[in-house]
């Protein structure tokens, strides 16, 4: 299985992400307005559905216009008239508890290596009232409005953004590219303010919204990450993330074959609120943007962040000494070790970090705070066993007479 991760991981890093258009979810990967998109691996059954994601799925239908209400929202969900699938089924990575639907709009990055391979990711709302913070209300619509009326249609002719040279630039200058974005979306931004002529309601905007490169970014690491997808035996992560629940992988060599998913913790790190204030509790790992931290970003490049590297302390220093341990090349262009190898956990290796926001558990007050979350072992010795199988049954089919 070695040579088989190997490969995986040569395909991987020899993609070169680009943000080549902005459409929305019906028209790029055919979503019915039916069927919403969710972080992470899939529910058991809506019941199992957290509240902040509940919420986010309330907000868009009322977006979407096909409800009246939250209460009525929520029973569409509920009842199964709504759909919640896992968004990395579909090549899209969300936010938090952010969700898709189908007349929101979607980056959509290909690999400019030609491998023929996209990845997509909703706009970023900026701050403020969110979607992805888990929270539903009439600011929020208000918010998708504008992001989905205006920003999107607007950003559909800017032409293709190259986002390797971005990040290396930010990295160079304090983002480790999930935790602290800010570098990063100021040259975005620059760039973007630049080709739509600098002035308008859509530029006030994105000067405004700070994290503006996250979501692009995250698109193209799972970009990447998909390049190294579907080699037999490889146990390369190509799909990570938490739905408020569990948290769940894919591997390379899983073959498309499902998620290994496991209950989770929540981030654990500084609260965000009145100093003194009662800390308020914290939903278990959510997002999709898990897959920068499986690509080798994030956590696991805290030492290029000083600052939210002091912030998180011993957890962060930890953090940083299991890169070496889980990656597994040094990326061309970045000069970074990336690729996780699940089984290095199994073989007595770190336990995988994650940089994330905190989100309320009741999905009352948004983020709470931010930290570290950590992979469930368990997540990784089922995905490898998977592979295991079925490579195992590859091999017997190739040996029958």
């Amino acid at each position: 299985m070695k040579d088989a991760t190997a490969r995986a991981v040569e395909r991987m890093l020899a993609a070169d992400p680009v943000w080549t258009a902005t459409g929305t979810a019906g028209e790029r990967i055919g979503l019915d307005r039916h069927t919403l998109l969710h972080a992470g691996p899939p529910f058991a059954d809506p019941a199992e559905i957290c509240p902040p994601i509940l919420n986010a799925a309330a907000a868009a239908l009322l977006f979407e216009g096909m409800a009246g209400g939250v209460e009525e929202a929520c029973a569409l969900v509920r009842s199964g008239a709504v759909t919640l699938r896992p968004a990395q089924d579909f090549g899209v990575v969300t936010p938090l508890a952010a969700v898709v639907s189908r007349s929101m709009w979607l980056h959509v990055v290909e690999d400019a290596g030609g491998s023929g391979v996209r990845a997509y990711s909703p706009l970023n709302e900026g701050g403020g009232p969110a979607l992805r913070f888990g929270i539903v209300s009439g600011a929020v619509v208000e918010r998708l409005r504008l992001l989905h009326g205006a920003v999107g249609p607007a950003l559909a002719g800017i032409g293709p953004v190259t986002l390797t040279g971005i990040a290396r630039e930010a990295m160079e200058q304090g983002d480790e590219l999930h935790g602290r974005v800010g570098v990063a979306s100021a040259l975005l931004t620059e760039t973007l303010v630049s080709r739509l002529g600098g002035t308008g309601e859509v530029c006030a905007f994105l000067k405004e919204a700070g994290q503006f490169f996250l979501n692009p970014w995250m698109a193209a690491c799972k970009t990447m990450l998909l390049t190294g997808d579907g080699v037999p035996g490889a146990a390369l992560v190509t799909a990570a993330g938490g739905n408020g629940v569990r948290f769940g992988l894919r591997l390379s060599g899983m073959m498309g074959e499902g998620w290994a998913s496991a209950p989770v913790a929540a981030p654990q790190g500084p609260d965000i609120g009145p100093p003194g204030g009662t800390p308020r509790p914290r939903l278990p790992a959510i997002g999709d943007s898990a897959v920068i931290d499986a690509l080798g970003f994030g956590a696991l490049a805290l030492d290029a962040a000083p600052l939210l590297r002091a912030e998180l302390g011993a957890a962060a220093e930890t953090a940083i000494a299991a890169a070496d341990r889980l990656l597994c090349a040094d990326h061309p262009v970045h000069g970074r070790r990336v690729g996780m190898d699940a089984r290095a956990v199994l073989l007595g290796g770190p336990v995988p970090p994650v940089c994330l926001a905190a989100l309320h558990a009741a999905g009352e007050d948004g983020i709470v705070g931010r930290g570290l979350a950590w992979h469930p072992p368990s997540c990784h010795a089922e995905a490898v066993a998977v592979v295991h199988r079925l490579s195992r049954a590859d091999l017997s089919a190739a040996s029958a007479p």
